[in-house]
């Protein structure tokens, strides 16, 4: 009796038992049988053999599982107040208590694995290297450096393709909260402003600290304090103005933030937090944008368009006040976080 003899009820549990994500894989694309048997895998099996498999092919590690997974953990977290307890608990512990949150409440499919790896070529790969020419080892190379070479020098040390997918993952975790206040009508549920600034104080360590955990040993520098820079330098406002022109408003400006209308900030926050596919509008070639994420784009700036008076604010800090929307916000929440005002 060989192993295609057993009953397709007993070839249904055999990823149960499987070791890591290259196994899966190669069984399932090995015959007919065990492709069908393995199609009706659960997401969460699927996720946690993907973990067996990090950070070998999913590096780096843990935020680009966190990135593939984490909305629909959003998902089932938001509206719901002992799910959102569970979350905000998570994002206390940090990116490894986020990503061991993932694991015990997300999952994966197929598509997903498949999709997020042709996004790492298409998308991650284009959008780190634009980071790190603004704010990584390619920036700080410039001749001259601080005499004139950059117009912002400042010493960072920054990992890409890390800060890349910390702005990934805010968009993945809080894009539904952005669908809730362009959608006022709908009374759609929204994480609030607290929970975000817990993302960026305690997912985006700013000091180095040494980690030992599931037995490698990292270490993370700085990361608030170079994600504040990426999202306030000229060459990130003017890359996603150039973006917008191309795809929504041939006359968009790039303004100071100070002197620019709110629906302007508004439109440029939603189009910067869509997760893995809103990152097509500053990471591929104009060509290679799908039409069905410019119908999004389109409807999105639609909405904005459509409000009558901006989100309400909350004001933060003592000695210097900031007045933050309550519709996402990353560049406000972040000079929150950054400038040690919320504590």
């Amino acid at each position: 009796m060989s192993l295609l003899d057993l009953p397709p009820e007993l070839l249904c549990l055999l990823p149960d038992y499987i070791d890591n994500i290259e196994t899966f894989t190669n069984a399932a694309s090995s015959c007919r049988t065990l492709r069908a048997a393995f199609a009706a895998t659960l997401p969460s099996t699927i996720l946690r053999l993907a973990a067996a498999s990090a950070p070998t092919f999913f590096s780096p590690h843990p935020h680009f599982l966190v990135a593939a997974s984490i909305r629909p953990v959003s998902d089932w977290a938001l509206g719901n107040e002992e799910r959102t307890k569970l979350l905000r608990d998570a994002l206390h512990g940090g990116i490894y208590r986020l990503y061991d949150f993932c694991l015990e409440y997300g999952g994966l499919t197929l598509d997903r694995i498949r999709q997020t790896h042709l996004t790492r070529f298409s998308i991650l790969n284009p959008l780190s290297d634009k980071i790190d020419k603004m704010a990584g080892d390619q920036w700080m190379k410039t001749p001259r450096f601080f005499e004139g070479g950059v117009s912002e020098a400042v010493t960072l040390y920054t990992d890409a393709e890390r800060a890349a997918l910390q702005i990934i993952i805010y968009g993945e975790l809080f894009g539904r909260s952005m669908e809730a206040y362009l959608s006022p009508a709908g009374k759609l549920p929204s994480f609030d402003i607290t929970m975000r600034l817990d993302y960026f104080q305690y997912a985006l360590p700013n000091d180095e600290v040494p980690h030992d955990v599931h037995g490698t040993q990292f270490s993370y520098y700085e990361d608030q304090r170079s994600l504040r820079h990426i999202l306030k330098c000229r060459r990130w406002r003017r890359m996603w103005a150039a973006a917008i022109r191309e795809y929504l408003d041939e006359g968009f400006t790039d303004e100071k933030r100070a002197d620019e209308d709110w629906r302007k900030s508004m439109l440029r926050s939603a189009l910067q937090m869509q997760g893995f596919e809103g990152m097509q509008l500053v990471a591929c070639k104009p060509g290679e944008v799908s039409q069905e994420y410019l119908v999004k784009v389109r409807r999105i700036r639609a909405q904005i368009l459509a409000l009558t008076k901006p989100p309400a604010t909350q004001t933060f800090g003592s000695r210097k006040k900031l007045h933050v929307s309550e519709a996402p916000d990353p560049w406000a929440e972040l000079e929150v976080v950054h400038g040690e005002l919320w504590r």
